[in-house]
């Protein structure tokens, strides 16, 4: 009896061990690459099949999905905004400037000037443009040639299509987030900070975006920075505080999950219904996130230099703000533990 107490309490110990180290050693980083400089743009296909990442000093690295580098290029400007098509074998790189369309091989089909500006974005399509002009008016460019535009209250900082090109969400440092249509404001909402990055579901059923300052020091501490989402009508569904500057958002086609890149060095990911589900935190401050279709991958670039390309579902829960809670895991090995207990108190007993 002696030597069976002795077999369960030394199994029972090595399950509970071989629980807890599988635990501790969950990786989130299917894979990461080291750029020449910091990561100032991400972009995923839906599928995950291709990625697409562009440095400050202007260069670009296109990806397979296990990582593997594919190629990389540098066209002279620096590249603030990517889009990889689903039916055609291409991708294009957009500049505050110019566009340059790719193949997937890294041989360049053409290029185009658009007006000058700030952020510029293109749709799926690639016959609709959207972004800057003069700092202050959002604009949309329809087959390269100016269509319409918009006047906001201060510097547009980022801007997002939808996938026909007719509604566009426009980030401002006036702290306004708007949504436009054909030149047209269909509502506008102040969140009492400057926006800095905004997204849109295709079809413009959801909104988030993110408020910041690119006047935030390294090591400040919290502000009231935070994350919204809106539905289609302008109506707030929720905020967050994050309390760093907001750089980038990314949201599902469907709106269920929301990705967010923050100076606190952090990425992180929402439910629709505003939950905080996991972070995953880098060496330097996250300057754009990309998420899948699926909401299962994330791709994000760092001023560490890195591009990460996360599993959602291996990252680390947030810590909670509340009193936190004490949570008991049973395991095969904690079970072999209490069995070898019992068996040993019977035993005792019966002496």
């Amino acid at each position: 009896m002696n030597k069976l107490i002795t077999v369960f309490l030394i199994l029972g110990l090595i399950f509970s061990i071989t629980s807890i180290a599988g635990e501790e050693n969950a990786n989130p980083v299917e894979w990461k690459y080291k750029a020449s400089s910091w990561i100032i743009s991400t972009s995923v296909s839906n599928d995950a099949s291709y990625n697409a990442a562009s440095a400050l000093d202007g260069s670009i690295y296109f990806f397979d999905k296990s990582g593997k580098l594919l190629w990389t290029g540098n066209v002279g400007h620096r590249v603030v905004s990517f889009s990889i098509s689903e039916t055609k074998p291409e991708i294009t790189a957009v500049t505050g400037e110019r566009v340059y369309i790719f193949n997937k091989s890294g041989k360049q089909l053409s290029e185009y000037k658009t007006v000058q500006g700030s952020y510029m974005v293109i749709n799926q399509a690639g016959d609709f443009i959207g972004g800057s002009s003069s700092n202050v008016y959002a604009i949309v460019y329809k087959d390269a040639r100016p269509f319409w535009d918009y006047r906001t209250g201060d510097k547009v900082n980022s801007v997002s299509l939808t996938s026909d090109g007719s509604t566009m969400a426009v980030a401002s440092s006036d702290k306004s987030i708007y949504l436009l249509k054909s030149g047209f404001l269909l509502w506008k909402y102040d969140v009492q900070a400057p926006v800095i990055s905004v997204a849109t579901t295709p079809d413009a059923s959801y909104v988030v975006c993110g408020s910041g300052s690119f006047d935030s020091k390294e090591g400040e501490g919290p502000k009231d920075f935070k994350v919204f989402l809106f539905d289609k009508n302008g109506n707030l569904l929720w905020d967050y505080k994050v309390g760093y500057t907001v750089s980038s958002v990314a949201i599902t086609p469907d709106g269920s999950y929301i990705a967010v890149g923050s100076w606190d060095k952090k990425v992180h990911i929402f439910s629709k219904s505003g939950e905080h589900l996991k972070e995953f935190k880098t060496e330097g401050n996250v300057l754009s996130v990309a998420i899948t279709a699926d909401g299962k991958k994330v791709f994000a670039g760092s001023t560490d230099a890195n591009v990460y390309f996360l599993d959602i579902a291996s990252m680390s829960a947030p810590a909670k703000e509340s009193s936190p809670k004490v949570i008991f895991f049973i395991t095969p090995g904690i079970i072999l533990l209490i069995i070898a207990l019992v068996i040993g108190i019977k035993k005792k007993k019966k002496n």
